[in-house]
């Protein structure tokens, strides 16, 4: 059976690659045929987000004050803030941003294996030490407050995007999807994942509403935030050549501007590695030389975590049901959602799509293979335009996954095999 998994759902990730690619190209080069229009609603006024940005407020309020109450009630600990390290500072790589935001890169040890940290990208641990500047206020609590209005931005902006392009209800339903999506434990987490999607989602409805000194600005800080944001240069190229395809103008030098914002802030990245060592990609040699990661292929990723999770299920369980099996999900029914919403997708939005999977779901030592997941836009809006006429299937879908959703996060409060 092991064997003829191995085989099977590779194969079937690599044709849905393959099924999505085609329909992009083909949506990017003969839009006048192949691309509907798509029933938008009216021009989105400022006012129309006060209900989505309240909701996201709410449940991350929520969840936050779930993990002030399970810190509290895990230990004996003499303050909140102890509570709190040992909670959710010494599993994740939140203790590394936290870390980098109090002593910065470098090749010293002002904290354990400091001159590795440069794998992380700057910004940030560059926000939480401007923060802290600011208000004098801990790192500690400094990295969960600001995930509310982080999210907050990132949840009105997928709403704003979907709502500008297939009207209020899919909005509504893309967002809910996002919200109870199994890894969406980590938007109020202090990690990355609600920083880059804000800047994901807002620099891609600067971009078709052509605002491209902001989307220049949002690519740039995207750029550094993490390695896919690079990937969004990709996204704005397919959407230019689509727009001139279509009979537009040709773009000039603000939209080449919004285009290269994103390779900008990855560019920046590559030279604070220079700067600091020398050598411009020394976090790769880093990422290959202590945790064995380097560029893969998607379908090698399926492969091993499946030979891993028969190996591991007797003597390791917990690391073969939360690496191995989520992570093999995870990757085919990315892949699978983006092809079954592949005529239906905008082609730039499904290039990116691609190309983040490409990326993330391709090293050859993937351990958080959900929580890369949860941080690609693209995968909220596909469930949500597909599952559009279908209320009960709706409800069924957003059911399946609240209850992931509760189990991953309990998992994540267990300090099971979850980062």
């Amino acid at each position: 059976m092991l064997e003829v998994l191995r085989v099977v759902l590779p194969l079937a990730a690599a044709l849905c690659f393959v099924w999505g690619a085609w329909r992009c190209a083909v949506g990017t080069l003969f839009p006048a045929i192949t691309t509907a229009t798509e029933p938008g609603g009216s021009p989105l006024e400022a006012r129309e987000l006060w209900r989505p940005a309240l909701l996201c407020l709410a449940v991350g309020a929520a969840v936050q004050l779930l993990f002030v109450a399970w810190a509290c009630g895990s230990g004996r600990y003499a303050t909140l803030l102890d509570a709190l390290d040992a909670q959710f500072y010494g599993n994740t790589d939140a203790r590394h941003y936290l870390d980098l935001a109090q002593y910065g890169y470098g090749a010293g040890e002002a904290f354990p294996e400091q001159y590795l940290m440069i794998v992380f990208f700057p910004l940030f641990p560059w926000l939480l030490r401007a923060l802290h500047l600011l208000s004098g206020q801990d790192l500690r609590i400094l990295a969960l407050v600001i995930q509310l209005p982080l999210f907050c931005a990132a949840g009105t902006g997928l709403f704003a995007l979907v709502r500008s392009r297939y009207g209020k209800a899919t909005a509504w339903r893309a967002l809910g999807l996002l919200l109870v999506s199994p890894a969406a434990v980590f938007f109020w987490a202090p990690m990355t994942e609600s920083l880059f999607l804000a800047l994901t989602v807002w620099y891609v409805w600067c971009l078709q509403r052509r605002y491209w000194a902001r989307a220049a600005l949002l690519g740039m800080l995207a750029g550094l935030t993490r390695a896919p944001g690079g990937v969004l240069a990709g996204l704005a190229f397919l959407e230019l050549l689509r727009c001139w395809r279509a009979g537009e103008r040709r773009p000039g030098a603000g939209a080449l501007a919004a285009m290269v914002g994103p390779a900008v802030g990855l560019g920046l990245y590559f030279g604070l590695n220079q700067a600091i060592y020398g050598r411009w990609n020394q976090y790769s040699v880093y990422q290959w030389e202590h945790w064995g990661q380097k560029l893969g292929l998607f379908t090698e990723t399926i492969r091993y975590h499946l030979s891993y999770l028969v190996l591991w299920w007797q003597d390791n369980r917990p690391a073969a049901l939360w690496i191995c099996l989520t992570a093999v999900v995870c990757i085919v029914c990315s892949f699978a959602l983006l092809a079954a919403a592949a005529r239906r997708l905008p082609p730039s939005w499904l290039g990116y799509g691609l190309a983040y999977l490409l990326v993330t779901m391709g090293a050859t030592w993937l351990l958080s293979a959900p929580r890369y997941a949860v941080a690609l836009f693209c995968l909220p809006v596909a469930a949500a335009v597909l599952l559009q006429g279908h209320p009960r299937l709706t409800r069924l879908v957003g059911s399946l996954l609240l209850v992931g959703s509760v189990a991953y996060t309990l998992a994540y409060l267990m300090h099971q095999s979850i980062y």
